[in-house]
């Protein structure tokens, strides 16, 4: 079954008035009429002093008009890596060195100034037009950027070329190929490499990963053929998926297009893929050392999908998923007590985040209420003042209502356009992924409650949150093409339209599962097999990444040894990893935000033994040395390796409202630890 078909291609709801972004994007993008991607490795281009690097990795990109003119490449290997603070053990952070230019692609022509402008804003790569500022004869160079790029191809018209490097060129060699005996180099200062001619044509550069010839003769095999772009397709059935890469290329076609995969790839490659592997390795940043495959297209297969998981809870670490009747005691006197809550105006809010939180944790005690506890009072009240609260937000007459984006082509809260950084920077499109994932929770709970509310004008409003964080597909002309998810990285990115010297970055691995999750349970209340089959495959993917980069154990090999006893990268950028939250430094924080919302997917990606390992290392020591909501965070998270302890900690008299986070109810707790395991029947 192919997973890539549109959710939906025509217009937006026009409950959604349409309006320019605040902020223009810098470059040709400013007259673009198709969608702009907002948080892909190339934002920097485009914003701010357009000066800071962007990554296809292995290696980065930064734009220069100053000291140097063009575009700077750089390549970090791993033992130039910062590490610190200093005296910590283990670190907290790694950082690879910015402004390490090897070489940068110019022209004599740029000597004084050169103009940069953006095209063909896709998923895995944008194309690059490098100008001199006086241009009296068409000249400019042509870069197309993109994931994973093997080679830097620069296609040259009518210009001198010119290669400026930061660390000096020591020695260079011209060896004989047939075809280029009319391009000569000559090194006219220490960091400069300047070609004889104006040259129309393709240069191409790559980094040795050591000095032996044979890497030489490993990269001439595959050179005089680039890739410009990277399409997607991907198939599910209920037990496995296929996913490819199909690389689209110019240039020569006798041979293979070479391109770095990261190490979740290679993990998942099927054997044809794996067959073309060479042994030219580079580092990447923060994702491990990337391998050159030498193929037209990749394929990688997921077979472990959580096509079964549901709205209900289950073991994930053995033992019985039935609820004792002393469990069920519990769980109805908290849940007695939570359907009260005054959903309609605490989710009243100036953020759509808060206000998501909010109705999630409500309609989980809906839930509990019409799927544990078969109780059709507490049901019928608490749905009632649930689809009350919701509507405000699907009717779009909420405080800071919603607006399309007719520059960026997206889905945006009013609350940013006096300040960027209200509400999380929604109108920016930071954390689509986290708020929508939210409010798409809300109404799969109230679909699977009442499926005659599914047949009303409240699908656009899902349908709207999920075509702006992840249409899948180019056929949808009204929003980019999976906004926040990172196909070629295996997660999503936050940051949106802000400038950052780091890139783009993911705080909460929890969050962006909770948004596959909750696709994936509106598919399942609106029988919708490929949402439901795409959402599965994303969660596996996410799965494989997180547990390759982010989540750490003693076994794990991608990140340095000595950030592993931190068992949790913490803030994984584009260019670092920081063992650190953006509100706060305490660990119960740094920990807490890769765990929340405790779902009953929870287990499938943040796997038991991880889950000990993280407890024993990190968490165990300080779980009573603080009293907030973070510590119900912690016991909920616990309960996927041990929910008798989580259990019982839930029904302890030393465990207070106190310890309950604003996204959380006893009832959910106490219905997870149950459902995990924690209560036999």
């Amino acid at each position: 079954m192919d997973v890539l078909v549109p959710i939906y291609t025509g217009e937006v709801n026009s409950v959604y008035a349409r309006k320019e972004h605040p902020l223009a994007p810098l470059s040709s993008l400013t007259s673009a009429s198709y969608p702009i991607q907002t948080n892909k490795f190339y934002g920097n281009l485009f914003l701010g002093t357009r000066k800071n690097p962007s990554w296809t990795h292995p290696y980065s990109f930064t734009w220069q008009d100053d000291t140097y003119h063009g575009l700077m490449i750089s390549h970090i290997d791993e033992n130039q890596r910062a590490f610190g603070p200093d005296g910590a053990n283990p670190y907290h952070y790694f950082i690879n060195p910015l402004g390490i230019y090897s070489l940068g692609v110019s022209a004599v022509e740029f000597d004084s100034g050169n103009t940069l402008s953006l095209a063909n804003s896709r998923h895995f790569s944008v194309e690059v037009t490098l100008t001199p500022t006086s241009n009296s004869n068409g000249g400019k160079i042509v870069l197309p950027l993109v994931s994973g790029m093997g080679f830097v191809s620069a296609v040259y018209s009518n210009l001198t070329p010119v290669f400026n490097s930061s660390v000096m060129v020591r020695t260079y060699t011209k060896e004989s190929y047939a075809g280029n005996d009319n391009f000569e180099l000559t090194l006219p200062e220490n960091t400069r490499l300047q070609a004889s001619g104006t040259f129309n044509g393709l240069v191409q550069i790559c980094k040795l990963p050591t000095a032996n010839s044979s890497d030489v003769s490993a990269y001439d095999g595959y050179a005089g053929k680039y890739v410009t772009n990277i399409q997607l397709s991907a198939t599910a059935s209920e037990t496995s998926a296929d996913y490819y890469f199909h690389f689209e290329t110019k240039g020569r076609t006798d041979r293979a297009a070479l391109m770095f995969a990261l190490p979740h790839h290679v993990a998942s490659f099927a054997g044809e893929t794996q067959s073309c592997r060479t042994y030219l390795g580079l580092a990447s940043t923060v994702m491990g050392v990337m391998f050159a495959y030498a193929a037209d297209s990749w394929h990688m297969v997921e077979s472990d999908l959580p096509y079964s998981v549901g709205f209900l809870p289950q073991p994930w670490n053995g033992g019985s998923s039935g609820y004792s009747s002393a469990a069920l005691t519990a769980i109805r006197t908290a849940c007695e007590s939570d359907i009260t809550y005054d959903v309609v105006n605490a989710s009243n809010l100036d953020s759509m985040y808060a206000s998501g939180k909010i109705l999630a944790k409500y309609a989980q005690v809906c839930l509990v209420a019409a799927k544990v506890l078969n109780d059709s009072s507490l049901t019928s009240t608490g749905l009632a003042k649930l689809k009350e609260a919701f509507q405000r937000f699907a009717d779009n007459v909420q405080k800071y209502p919603l607006v399309y984006d007719t520059t960026y082509k997206g889905l945006i809260s009013t609350a940013g356009f006096t300040d960027p950084l209200t509400d999380y920077g929604n109108t920016y499109y930071n954390d689509h992924h986290f708020h929508w994932g939210y409010h798409i929770y809300t109404a799969a709970v109230i679909g699977l409650l009442d499926p005659s509310w599914i047949a009303t004008e409240n699908v656009r409003y899902v349908n709207a949150m999920l075509r702006d964080a992840a249409n899948p597909s180019e056929e949808d002309s009204h929003f980019p093409a999976f906004r926040s998810f990172d196909w070629f990285v295996g997660h999503s990115w936050a940051k949106g339209l802000f400038e950052s010297g780091d890139g783009k970055d993911e705080e909460s691995t929890s969050e962006d599962v909770n948004f596959a999750y909750a696709m994936k349970l509106w598919a399942m209340v609106k029988g919708d097999e490929v949402l439901r089959r795409r959402a599965d495959l994303m969660l596996a993917v996410l799965k494989r990444s997180f547990n390759e980069y982010v989540y750490m154990t003693e076994t794990t090999s991608v990140q340095p040894e000595n950030l592993r006893p931190n068992c949790v990268t913490g803030i994984t950028f584009m260019n670092k990893v920081d063992y650190a939250t953006y509100f706060s430094a305490e660990t119960y924080c740094i920990h807490g935000i890769h765990m929340i919302p405790i779902l009953p997917i929870s287990g499938y990606y943040r796997i038991p033994s991880y889950v000990n390992h993280e407890w024993n290392s990190k968490l165990a020591s300080i779980i009573n040395t603080f009293s907030n909501g973070w510590k119900g965070i912690l016991w909920a998270n616990y309960a996927i390796y041990n929910p008798t302890a989580a259990y019982n900690e839930f029904t302890s008299s030393d465990f207070t409202d106190a310890d309950l986070d604003d996204g959380a109810t006893k009832t959910w707790y106490l219905t997870l630890a149950a459902g995990m395991g924690g209560s036999s029947s």
